[in-house]
């Protein structure tokens, strides 16, 4: 292909060099030699994702290996089995326990981060017996559809949704995967074609692979997926499912902009530089911030907690408008250690009146029921207009007392990632948000107050 000098600059700094991917395939190799001589019930070992493929990116250093059993061997043996054979091969080295739908292990070897998972062998992906039995397919699949010229697309792909922050399907990132940015390669052949195709797609966009695009949508329909990727290896999936609704505007908006003036920023953003303490102070003499400060959970899945961390922060902002507090931005900022809920208000303190509009003054009846609702009244029943109105007596007018009590009774309510995050969680003023202004949360509420795209 002709190459644009632009692309040519971008995979010249993100293809591994040949160094790194012998040093990939000697420790594959290696592992492979010392499972064979290992006694157990398993098959063979399968190397996937992006490093078996050849998609990924330089200093990417991840290993993904599937040591496989044959389908007739019960569930508990499969677990056992693996994490047995796992254990051994990571002998001498650091590791630790995780979980997918069945527990596997990871840790490094030789400066690697290697997974070892135990996985079944099936005929299909769509005969699966978990989740991770699809994986060798998706792999076999890639393999037969890109070619060598299509990988170095995909490379350019990954890094562009790397460099607007659109990439990864973990729940911290909510995004697309690396395996969703291969197939739109082999959607759209090339990053170009994909970037003019991604500048036009609107919410409910499906990416098809012969199973039906009306199959699809019907399909999906309850769960609103702004992206639908049906997966070719498991119709029934969608590959984007982890893709929230903000990253797919971003990664359009950026797609857009980046047609109308191609940049090297959209791959490598500059680092905003942390503004200092006295310009924080004065931007936040314009706004009313409002924060949550509380512990990242170490004995829960990292994965699980971003999924209820997101998901109270959505709790907490509805909590605000139901007690009528205007939340104009909120935002969610860890280094899985400590959490901050960040919430921006109208205002932080409500008069006591609230005027409440009631039935149309002649409609008897439920004028009556309005009335009697228990409630302190401190001015009316009178009318405007048509209508019956009253002034009644907030129960909460400070948006930190009202934050102070919902916490408290979340502890309560809450799953046990929440209920440990919040254990000790402190409301926070805006003096006390300038007192955490230091390291990864300085970059963030910079950011935050910055209001700007890192491509724009």
């Amino acid at each position: 292909m002709t190459m644009n000098p632009l692309y040519k600059k971008v995979l010249k700094k993100i293809t591994p060099t040949k160094k790194e991917v012998l040093a990939e395939q000697k420790l594959v190799s290696q592992i492979r030699e010392k499972l064979k001589k290992l006694e157990g019930k398993h098959s063979h070992l399968e190397w996937c994702g992006s490093s078996a493929r050849g998609t990924h990116l330089r200093g990417d250093r991840d290993l993904d290996l599937f040591i496989m059993f044959h389908k007739e061997l019960p569930a508990q043996q499969l677990e056992e089995e693996g994490l047995r054979l796992a254990k051994t091969i990571f002998q001498g080295h650091k590791w630790e326990k995780a979980y997918s739908q069945h527990p596997y292990i990871r840790g490094e070897i030789k400066g690697f981060e290697v997974e070892i998972v135990p996985s079944y062998i099936v005929a299909s992906g769509a005969e699966k017996q978990s989740a991770v039995d699809r994986t060798p397919f998706h792999n076999k699949y890639l393999l037969e559809k890109l070619t060598d010229t299509q990988k170095a697309e995909a490379r350019l792909l990954k890094q562009f949704l790397k460099g607007i922050n659109a990439y990864g399907a973990d729940l911290k990132n909510c995004s697309l995967p690396g395996y969703g940015a291969e197939l739109f390669i082999v959607t759209f052949k090339t990053f170009e074609n994909t970037i003019k195709a991604l500048a036009k797609m609107r919410p409910g966009e499906v990416i098809d692979f012969g199973t039906g695009i009306e199959r699809a949508q019907k399909l999906f329909e309850k769960e609103h997926y702004p992206l639908i990727i049906i997966d070719p290896v498991d119709s029934n999936r969608n590959v984007a499912s982890a893709l929230s609704a903000e990253q797919f505007e971003r990664m359009i908006l950026a797609a857009n902009l980046f047609l109308k003036k191609p940049n090297i920023k959209f791959f490598f953003p500059k680092k905003s530089k942390t503004w200092p303490k006295k310009k924080i102070q004065k931007m936040l003499t314009k706004k009313e911030l409002i924060a949550i400060s509380a512990n990242f959970p170490q004995t829960v899945l990292s994965d699980l907690v971003w999924g209820q961390l997101r998901r109270y922060l959505k709790k907490v902002e509805t909590h605000l408008r139901e007690n009528d507090f205007e939340v104009t931005q909120s935002g969610l900022w860890s280094d899985e250690k400590k959490v901050i809920f960040l919430f921006e208000l109208t205002s932080l303190n409500l008069q006591q009146a609230k005027k409440v509009i009631g039935p149309m003054a002649n409609d008897i009846e439920n004028t009556k029921r309005f009335l009697e609702k228990k409630r302190i009244t401190i001015s009316g029943p009178r009318v405007e207009g048509e209508r019956i109105v009253i002034e009644i007596q907030r129960e909460e007018t400070s948006a930190h007392k009202l934050l102070e009590r919902f916490t408290k009774k979340c502890l309560i309510d809450e799953k046990e990632a929440m209920r440990l995050c919040l254990h000790k969680a402190k409301i926070l003023s805006e003096k006390n948000i300038l007192k955490e202004y230091k390291n990864g949360f300085a970059e963030y509420l910079t950011q935050y107050l910055e209001g700007k795209e890192a491509f724009e």
